[in-house]
């Protein structure tokens, strides 16, 4: 992998084993100054230890890793410049928010009156000025998550490390503070990585996210660009939801599935005559009323309605495939679903966008 010449921080060559279980295995990565990057995966995928390493408080078995360009490959947490917000938050219970915010502000450069004046400023910023005489336990699970995130704020660090500290919090809060997160990290510019196992808050927080899998970078890319062009079949199937389509490339641009001859714009890598996956995402199968005709479409096909899940904005439609058994699934607005009165058994024909369907070879399950 490249490594940039003005990376904030450069992970090179990081190995790390438990035992005979490799949890990282030559991982490189350069993140930007600035730059909001997510560490995303499956449990297991080594995306927790990756950031304990950078915080030095794992110690890799092989790698360097320079931060604005030193060297910290050997130093502990303490010589680091970075803050960080655990899962669990731990927060200090027998300390008030004030307290908790202003644990970290210690040494000659903080007097008493310039220890008050950071934490009233970090209070204000996260909107917990009204709670700074009250106890963790006295506080919701989002109010707690602020606290923790103005602690590790406190003595401006180059480097803020997240490891998934969403995840406690219900849907509702977790959506708010998403927002929060983002708009405070946009006013404060601070180089920020965060793990989390969640793709929406991936997808709607980071700058780049990193996907990993069984303890290697799968693909690094902005939002869209590991949505829209996933690099591997895994990558399709993990962020965001996914047709597989096991198929057989036949021709240029043909491939057949279970007797279904699909165009494609995509060329595999694997030999003409092998089998493929084709991915299609579910919001990009375009559903037809049955009247109209079956003939000039892109890759149309006849299918038949087998069941319907309401999802507020959208439906989720399985359909079977009748010329092959196959079986799609595809998303549509509900506004869509109730124009074109969609229920079950009710036939139709949809078109598999040529330009959508993505190729990865040769065919292998998604996890």
């Amino acid at each position: 992998m490249n490594l940039s010449a003005t990376a904030y921080l450069d992970v090179r060559h990081i190995n790390k084993r438990f035992g005979d279980f490799w949890a990282l295995r030559d991982v490189s990565l350069s993140i930007e100054p600035g730059e909001f990057v997510c560490f995303l995966g499956p449990s297991g995928c080594g995306k927790t230890t990756l950031l304990r390493i950078i915080a030095g408080l794992e110690r890799q078995d092989g790698g360097t890793i320079i931060q604005k360009g030193r060297d910290i490959t050997g130093l502990p947490p303490s010589q680091r410049d970075f803050g960080i917000v655990f899962q669990s938050y731990a927060l200090f219970p027998n300390l008030t928010v004030r307290h908790n915010v202003g644990y970290g502000l210690q040494g000659k450069a903080w007097t008493r009156d310039n220890r008050q004046a950071r934490v009233d400023e970090l209070l204000e910023l996260v909107g917990l000025s009204a709670s700074a005489h009250q106890y963790p336990a006295q506080l919701s699970g989002g109010m707690q998550q602020r606290v923790a995130l103005a602690r590790a704020l406190a003595t401006s660090p180059g480097l803020l490390l997240l490891d998934e500290p969403l995840s406690a919090l219900d849907a509702r809060v977790r959506a708010h503070l998403r927002t929060e997160l983002r708009q405070l990290h946009q006013r404060l510019g601070v180089t920020t990585i965060m793990v989390t196992h969640d793709q929406e808050e991936a997808l709607s927080l980071a700058d780049r996210i990193v996907v990993m899998n069984q303890g290697g970078i799968e693909q690094v890319g902005t939002p869209q660009a590991i949505y829209q062009q996933p690099t591997s079949a895994f990558v399709a199937d993990f962020v965001g939801k996914t047709n597989p389509l096991q198929a057989q490339w036949v021709a240029p641009g043909r491939f057949n599935w279970h007797g279904l001859e699909l165009s494609c714009d995509q060329t595999p890598t694997t030999p003409l005559g092998g089998t493929v996956t084709l991915s299609l995402r579910p919001e990009d199968i375009v559903l037809h009323d049955s009247a109209q005709p079956s003939l000039g479409g892109d890759n149309r096909c006849a299918a038949q309605v087998q069941d319907m899940e309401f999802l507020g904005a959208f439906c989720r439609v399985s359909m079977h495939i009748p010329h092959n058994g196959q079986t799609l699934v595809a998303d549509v607005l509900t506004s869509q679903a109730l124009r074109m009165g969609l229920n079950r058994e009710q036939p139709l024909s949809i078109d598999l966008p040529a330009q959508r369907l993505r190729v990865f070879g040769p065919a292998a399950g998604v996890a």
